[in-house]
């Protein structure tokens, strides 16, 4: 669970979040509980397809500063992933 989901379940973190990519036929996308810092290029690096994210910013007095990080972020997950 996320803190904006609570109920919804275990966090399945990065490394489970990572297992559940390597086996899915789709792409997928991380969300809940994906906040600036590292979580987002760590979710990307993991084979995310791409993320969500509304808590982060809904939250924030600088909103436009959250998605630059978080973008940033995905650039960097990117250039992360092997090949």
């Amino acid at each position: 669970s996320s803190a904006g989901k609570p109920g919804y379940g275990p966090v399945l973190g990065v490394e489970g979040f990572a297992s559940l990519v390597a086996t899915c036929p789709v792409p997928v996308y991380a969300l809940g509980g994906v906040t600036p810092g590292t979580v987002a290029a760590a979710c990307v690096a993991a084979g995310a397809h791409g993320v969500a994210v509304q808590g982060a910013v809904m939250s924030s007095g600088r909103p436009g500063q959250v998605v630059r990080s978080l973008l940033e972020e995905v650039r960097e997950g990117l250039a992360e992933r092997p090949g």
